[in-house]
This record gives C-alpha cells, sequence and structure tokens, in this order.
C-alpha cells in the first residue's frame, strides 16, 4: 500500500507548464528505473498511469501500487515481459502479488498497453519532470476514459476527484471526443447521473 498523503503535491499541474513536483520524491528512484530499462531498450515506451497518476494530477489518493503503462519491444505474438523481469531480477529488486515488483520500495505493476484505449492513451502521454527526472504521465482525458471503461468503485472515485476539482485543468471537449471513439458516451451519462 501506497498512502501518499504526506507528500500533497501542488493542485492542477498542467503537464505543459514544465513545473516539477518536487514533495513526491519518493517515487524519483522508481523512475530512474523505467527510464534505465527504456533506455536499454528493454521498453519501448512507457507513461505513468493509475493512482500516482491521480496524484500527479490532483490531490493525494491512497494507491497500492505504482502502474506503469508499457510497449514490450517485439517478440512475436505474445507479449512478453521477461527480459524486464530478468532484469530487475538480477539486479535485486524483489517479485510479489501479480507480477508486481518492490522497485525501491514501491510496489510496481507493468501493465501492456493493449490495442484500444490503453495504446492510444500511451500514444498521447505527456511529458513531465517529476522530482527531477523526466517522465511521460496519461493525460487527465485519458485517465478518466481508463477509468471509466474499467469502472470499478475506485476508479470511480478517482474520477470524481479529478472532474470535480476546479483546480485539476482537462479539455472537455477532447475527453467527449474520447468516450465517443471507444463507445463510452452511455457509460459517462450514467456516471454523471450518480453524481
Amino acid at each position: 500500500m501506497i498512502n501518499v498523503n504526506q507528500n500533497k503535491p501542488q493542485s492542477g499541474l498542467e503537464p505543459e507548464s514544465g513545473r516539477e513536483i518536487s514533495s513526491v520524491s519518493l517515487i524519483a528512484p522508481v523512475l530512474k528505473v523505467l527510464n534505465k530499462l527504456r533506455d536499454n531498450r528493454l521498453l519501448e515506451d512507457y507513461a505513468i498511469g493509475g493512482g500516482i497518476a491521480v496524484l500527479y494530477y490532483t490531490e493525494p489518493v491512497l494507491t497500492y501500487d505504482f502502474d506503469v503503462i508499457s510497449v514490450f519491444p517485439e517478440s512475436g505474438l505474445l507479449v512478453d515481459p521477461s527480459p524486464v523481469f530478468e532484469y530487475l531480477r538480477n539486479a535485486g529488486y524483489v517479485f510479489g502479488k501479480e507480477d508486481r515488483v518492490d522497485i525501491e520500495g514501491i510496489p510496481v505493476q507493468f501493465i501492456p498497453a493493449s490495442k484500444g484505449l490503453v495504446e492510444e492513451a500511451l500514444k498521447n502521454a505527456v511529458n513531465v519532470t517529476i522530482s527531477g527526472v523526466e517522465t511521460r504521465i496519461l493525460t487527465v482525458e485519458y485517465l478518466v476514459a481508463i477509468m471509466l471503461q474499467l469502472n470499478r468503485p475506485k476508479d470511480r472515485a478517482k474520477i470524481d476527484l479529478l472532474i470535480n476539482n476546479e483546480e485539476v485543468k482537462y479539455d472537455d471537449s477532447k475527453l467527449q471526443g474520447i468516450l465517443m471513439n471507444h463507445e463510452l458516451v452511455s457509460k459517462w451519462q450514467r456516471f454523471k447521473n450518480v453524481l
């Protein structure tokens, strides 16, 4: 469990602003490892998703792991993360439940960028700097769409946190386009009616 309440970032940061969140320095070592995996071509691309991405844009949230949306190098018909896992094992990192690996005290889960919404979200991720480390993060619009598609209670709570915080900047027309392209408009209407 990652409790980031004591590391509250500034709210409403826009990735394009180039401003840095220095208060979440606990994830900087993880970002350095991810960049090393990318630089060594064990990952073709990656971006921060899930609760850690929500934390970047808004108030602190409780999250159990660090979701990394990943593209692994081509290795045939199936996604093969084994070179990443082998590298991390050889570097001394320990694996836990559900293929999560403990990197510098943070449980990290590598999520393959499946075709469709998640792949599109990764392609549209933005460059940011967190604690002096350059990285990529999913945009608010794509985070909302992915969480709406998953539709778990914790995802609905995070959507509410993102869209009902006046300090969080997002493009509603862009969000609507994403929802339309991925047949999520009716799900969005049901979600909005519950609020």
